[in-house]
């Protein structure tokens, strides 16, 4: 019976201490995954031609748009996805000359608090988006918007976090996406010519 008892108490250790190391072990990304989030390939002509657009959209449906946004209160800077209409709006909360950034590239640079959480500069972090991006829904929608030409409409099912980080991919890979005016969830996704 004592036996039986130290077995089954050796048996319980040895299992909460694989699951404590499991909770522990940070995930690890490959290169592959990283090229696919980030897409170092995207044709800078390209990417220039989604901001414009991006920026040139004043309907109440906004395109999300990936920036590289530095944070001047602490030095960080980071390759965010926000709502287009949200730089405005943040450039308009900076202090300064800062507040007359023109859309001219994909850097922007904001000095307040208010600035940077309407930007929504701390929404996920690198980490957060490379996982996301692993995700094989993600993967085959961004094969199928670019394999066809036409516009597709999709009902996103996720919370605000992972639509910003969809978004970011979709950006990063040649696809230009907008919110729905009258539902959030509904998304407009077209391939960048």
């Amino acid at each position: 019976m004592k036996r039986c008892f130290l077995l089954l108490l050796t048996i319980f250790f040895v299992t909460l201490s694989y699951y404590s190391t499991a909770q522990n072990k940070k995930i690890q990304f490959n290169r592959n995954d990283s090229i696919f989030v980030f897409n170092p390939k995207l044709n800078l002509n390209i990417k220039q031609k989604m901001l414009d657009s991006s920026f040139a959209n004043n309907s109440t449906a906004p395109n999300f748009v990936v920036i590289i946004a530095t944070n001047k209160l602490t030095g960080k800077t980071k390759e965010i996805c926000t709502e287009a209409p949200f730089v405005e709006g943040g450039l308009e909360r900076n202090i300064g000359n800062a507040k007359s950034q023109r859309y001219k590239s994909q850097y922007f640079y904001f000095n307040t608090k208010p600035a940077l959480d309407n930007i929504g500069f701390n929404e996920y972090s690198y980490d957060d988006l490379i996982q996301y991006g692993q995700t094989k829904k993600i993967r085959e929608i961004v094969k199928m918007v670019l394999k066809n030409d036409e516009e597709q409409e999709i009902n996103f099912q996720g919370t605000r976090k992972e639509q910003f980080m969809f978004a970011h991919i979709l950006f990063n890979n040649g696809i230009l996406s907008t919110r729905g005016c009258i539902a959030g969830n509904l998304m407009t996704l077209r391939k960048a010519k």
